[in-house]
């Protein structure tokens, strides 16, 4: 029996291999540079008491600021005080996204969600990360960037009006509205985060499409293009906005002659498989 853990800062998401069937565990997320180790502690034997705990032989766990070496310690630490006939092993969150949407492949994983990151991978370690600098100067392809660049149309009267109705209708948005949640209110980047699903709502008008394919492109831009020979990496997707987008994702990809692979929502089905087959 082995278990594979992905978190980040809200949710953490254990399944539990054994055989064929996989069983899962939600707890709340971690991340060490914000939470104490002895919630770690907490939610591992929260899971360890509900399966055969002395079964497990190995832990892969996924997580938001394991990077350090002081960390995965830490983290490594918790695990075994809960499974302590497991080996434990403790990576970054993009080596899963890396392994989730590349397996053993060369290539480039990029993670288009709320936030966007990618990682350059050779099938095994990741080699090389573009900071995507966060919401409010990057996070290009995501969805609080997608937001940005809808309310930027809006506020400055460029999208069309019948678009432009729709998204005052079903928001209760105006100018002045607008302008309080951005400068008043305490989560601005949760504002702008809200409106993907109305771009994705209303894709066949062209403005959308339009819309949703300038984002992919200053992805590219500011992301793909500045690593080592990117024209000729394969190029996987995991988060909420490929996913939900991948129709236009795809179309995008052949119009730019990219190799795109596997686009998926969470990591983890990707996950699940790659450690299956190792």
């Amino acid at each position: 029996m082995i278990i594979i853990a992905d978190s980040g800062s809200t949710k953490l998401d254990w399944r539990i291999l054994d055989g064929s069937s996989v069983a899962q565990r939600m707890t709340k997320g971690f991340n060490p540079y914000y939470h104490d180790i002895v919630l770690m502690e907490g939610y591992a034997e929260e899971v360890a008491k509900t399966i055969e705990r002395e079964k497990v032989t190995a832990i892969y766990y996924y997580g938001s600021g394991c990077s350090s070496e002081a960390n995965y310690k830490k983290v490594a630490g918790a695990l075994k005080k809960s499974f302590p006939n497991a080996a434990c092993f403790v990576y970054h969150d993009l080596l899963a996204s890396a392994r989730a949407v590349l397996g053993s492949n060369h290539g480039i994983a990029c993670i288009l969600g709320t936030g966007s990151n990618s990682c350059l991978y050779d099938g095994k370690t990741v080699t090389e990360n573009v900071s995507s600098v966060g919401w409010m100067i990057g996070d290009e392809g995501s969805g609080t960037y997608l937001g940005k660049m809808l309310i930027t149309d809006y506020m400055r009267f460029l999208m069309p009006e019948d678009i432009k109705g729709l998204l005052e209708k079903e928001y209760n948005l105006n100018f002045e509205s607008v302008l309080n949640s951005m400068y008043s209110e305490p989560s601005p980047n949760a504002f702008f985060a809200q409106f993907p699903p109305f771009v994705s709502k209303y894709i066949g008008h062209k403005y959308c499409h339009d819309l949703i394919m300038r984002n992919f492109d200053d992805f590219y831009f500011w992301q793909i293009s500045k690593y080592t020979d990117f024209k000729n990496e394969k190029l996987g997707f995991v988060g909420s906005v490929a996913y939900y987008f991948k129709d236009t994702l795809l179309e995008w990809g052949a119009k730019n002659n990219l190799n795109i692979g596997p686009v998926l929502k969470i990591p983890m089905d990707g996950l699940i498989e790659f450690h299956k087959e190792k």
